[in-house]
């Protein structure tokens, strides 16, 4: 059930106050488990108290059970003390004349005689006197009233033996009770003259419910054919009942003496005790009810229960207490200072003066490793620092030194490439063709060191964005075509019709490790052939996994080599060219993309090369492609005119030279001031800006010409810079210009973001002004690789 706020909203726990609650209350909690232990050693009071109310049931119930035999026994010996009692009683009044003389006329005296017997025998009803025939001559009531004792079975036993007999237990005729008659006959010449009997009362069974002090205990006396004869007391009116269908009854009938639990005939748990009378032929049973003795049981239990809790609720407090106070309060208190030192409190201390002596030990061993953290903190703070100057001092050797290598290179490569597009001998083309191939190589050495000191500083970052898987593999393939015909290699393409279409990704990169495997198997196969297949996996929840793989039939790699291939500066042979970077740098990426790659290689048979990668389902993303800037390639070349900022004459005659091949019309100025003035004088359509210059640099320069007024201030800006770190860009975009282009600069490139750029300036698409817009262009890196 969800609580809600008076306006009607849920209100919910916040989710740090539900951690909180769960680890408290959790079982790794430490208050938790210690509350464990206290419970867990009042289980052993719990059990005894179990045991000792199991025990005491057990011995009340045998304390019933011989209670009941006891009564059994003494009900017996009772009935036994009461015949024999009987029988003197019966040898006492057959000697009285009185008695022996009766006659029907004549029952006065022995009506005097007899009457005052059951006041002076409360265990008798009466006695009576009978003829031979078994009328009744007199008795403790009056004179005989023409009953007759004949048909009784102990009257014709007696009449038989002539001695004195014990009846079974009858209905007295006139008191209507069940009654056990001792008869005595009274012979004169050794015959029966008269007959005496006295009848015997049960009431005495009450005596013995009363000793047991339960209203449902049973005294019961059954005869041989298990007829109840007597029972007290007799709620239910059993008495003459035949009950010996029930199971404990045929016990009693069966066995001469023994106890039981069982339950009764009304349903009532009883312990029986029984035992067989041999004067009455009877069983003599006292049934004692089990269950007050187990409400006695439980209600003890159920006191020593309360005790034990109110015990245990006293001493779980005083535990409590005691664990808070000397344990609980000092783990705080050591988990608070490691917070602490967590959250940079380095050196935080335990005050555990009070503590004992066990927390004094671990507080004392904690503040010193905290004094240790704070030393080592502080070693590490000025480790780091030196290592972010070795760092700096590194990227500004990187950058010093490709900015240093990429001018010359410009001259180098540029003016080499200018010089093969003039009418040259064989012998001269060849000779220019090394030196430019010269140029891209050691160009290629330092992009590798860039790349390469990018991805160790953890500063290389990927994009995604939508492409064509099949696009970016036909035209990896171009690229090296033409090296491959010239080695008379067979180039193949295999791109299955799942791997083509748009799919997000870096292209870039994939492109850097797809040319970099193809590359090298054109590199190092004399013959034969490459082929690239490409494959693409969905497995059904729009993950897509495509697999590139680059087969040749080259000079293979030794097993011993293959394990260190992917490692920096290896190289399978110096004669083939190359820096030893190429596979580390492709390892690294398709590291950094989430995927794997691997290799395959028979000496004097060829290698296969593949890496996998992630490269999801492009899906609408490809729509968004169609409102993105054109690119540059493609597009009309018109002449335009064209001012030129850079310093070094070199690069300077170069650019002029390219530019005015192309039909542009070019000035130039040698710093960032004169470029600053130039274009407040003249109309460009485009400024072309190198960025380190004397006087005023490119940077500057640009900020300025962007915080100018009207027209002047939207000019494109191209950035010319040997500079190509991440950073350097960023200054570009940050200072106002519209793309960045690498030196040393291709012709083709620079000519076509000339073309993009004043195109859209023509279209009056909006360039970049510091005052028009918060953030900065986003600069376009025209790509050095």
């Amino acid at each position: 059930m969800t609580a809600r706020s008076p306006d009607g909203d849920p209100l919910t726990m916040p989710a740090s106050l539900l951690t909180r609650l769960f680890r408290a209350i959790g079982p790794r909690s430490l208050r938790v488990r210690l509350m464990g232990v206290v419970l867990a050693s009042l289980a052993l009071p719990l059990v005894g108290a179990l045991y000792v109310f199991d025990q005491q049931l057990d011995d009340r119930l045998d304390a019933a059970s011989e209670l009941a035999l006891h009564l059994t026994d003494d009900g017996v010996e009772r009935q036994r003390d009461l015949i024999g009692e009987a029988r003197n009683l019966l040898g006492v009044l057959s000697m009285v004349p009185a008695i022996r003389d009766a006659t029907f006329e004549n029952t006065d005296a022995c009506v005097a005689t007899l009457a005052p017997m059951p006041r002076q025998h409360r265990w008798t009803t009466g006695v009576w006197l009978t003829d031979a025939n078994g009328l009744i001559i007199c008795d403790t009531t009056g004179p005989g009233a023409g009953i007759s004792l004949r048909e009784r079975e102990y009257f014709q036993r007696a009449l038989d033996t002539k001695d004195v007999v014990v009846s079974d237990f009858i209905v007295g005729k006139r008191s209507l009770k069940p009654l056990i008659i001792v008869a005595r006959p009274i012979l004169e010449n050794g015959e029966v003259k008269r007959m005496m009997g006295v009848a015997v009362d049960l009431t005495w069974l009450t005596d013995l419910v009363k000793v047991i002090k339960q209203p449902d205990a049973r005294v019961m006396v059954l005869d041989r054919k298990g007829v109840i004869v007597a029972r007290q007391p007799d709620p239910e009116g059993w008495l003459g009942r035949n009950v010996s269908d029930l199971p404990h009854v045929q016990r009693m009938l069966k066995e001469r003496h023994g106890s039981f639990d069982t339950p009764s005939a009304d349903g009532r748990g009883r312990l029986w005790g029984f035992q067989h009378s041999v004067e009455t032929n009877t069983v003599f049973a006292v049934g004692i009810p089990t269950e007050p003795i187990k409400a006695e049981a439980q209600r003890d239990l159920f006191q020593g229960l309360i005790l034990l809790g109110l015990a245990a609720i006293v001493s779980v407090a005083a535990l409590w207490a005691l664990l808070r106070a000397s344990v609980l309060r000092w783990v705080w208190e050591l988990g608070n200072t490691a917070t602490r030192i967590g959250t940079g409190g380095g050196g935080a201390l335990i005050e555990a003066e009070r503590a004992p002596h066990e927390f004094r030990v671990v507080s004392h061993a904690f503040n010193d490793m905290s004094q240790r953290l704070k030393q080592r903190e502080l070693e590490l703070r000025g480790a780091m620092e030196e290592a972010r100057a070795g760092s700096r001092a590194k990227e500004e050797f990187l950058a010093t030194m490709s900015h240093e290598i990429r001018t010359p290179m410009n001259g180098v490569i540029g003016f080499a490439e200018m010089l093969l597009e003039t009418p040259l001998t064989a012998e001269q083309r060849r000779y220019a063709s090394q030196v430019r191939d010269a140029g891209r190589s050691l160009l290629t050495v330092i992009n590798d060191v860039l790349d390469l000191s990018k991805l160790e500083a953890g500063r290389l970052d990927l994009v995604s964005v939508p492409f064509r898987l099949d696009d970016l593999a036909d035209r990896c393939v171009a690229i090296v075509r033409l090296t491959a015909e010239h080695k008379g290699l067979e180039l193949h393409t295999s791109i299955a019709s799942t791997a083509r279409g748009f799919v997000m990704g870096d292209p870039d990169r994939v492109r850097q490790i797809l040319l970099n495997l193809l590359g090298n198997a054109v590199k190092f196969t004399d013959r034969g052939s490459v082929r690239l297949t490409v494959k693409s996996v969905d497995n059904g929840q729009g993950d897509r996994r495509c697999t590139f793989t680059v087969t040749d039939t080259g000079i293979g790699v030794p097993e011993d080599r293959q394990r260190d291939l992917f490692q920096r500066f290896n190289q399978l042979e110096r004669g083939r060219g190359g820096t030893g970077l190429g596979l580390a740098i492709c390892r690294r990426l398709v590291e950094l993309m989430g995927g794997e790659i691997g290799m395959e290689s028979q000496p004097g048979v060829g290698s296969s090369f593949w890496f996998a990668l992630p490269l999801p389902p492009a899906g609408n993303a490809v729509i968004q492609m169609d409102g993105s800037a054109p690119s540059a390639p493609h597009r009309d070349r018109v002449s335009r005119r064209i001012l030129l900022a850079e310093d070094l004459e070199m690069n300077r005659d170069l650019a002029i030279a390219m530019l005015s091949k192309a039909g542009h019309q070019v000035d130039s100025v040698n710093d960032g001031a004169a470029a600053v003035a130039a274009v407040q004088e003249n109309h460009y359509d485009i400024v072309l800006m190198d960025v380190q210059m004397p006087v005023m640099d490119g940077l500057e320069a640009a900020r300025r010409i962007r915080a100018l007024p009207g027209p002047v201030a939207r000019i494109p800006i191209l950035a010319l810079s040997a500079g190509v770190l991440a950073v350097e860009v960023e200054r570009c975009a940050q200072a106002g210009m519209n793309a960045h282009l690498a030196k040393p600069l291709e012709k083709n490139k620079l000519l076509d973001v000339i073309a993009l750029w004043t195109a859209q300036a023509d279209a009056g698409a909006p360039t970049t002004s510091p005052g028009d817009q918060k953030d900065p262009p986003a600069t376009q890196l025209v790509a050095h690789t």
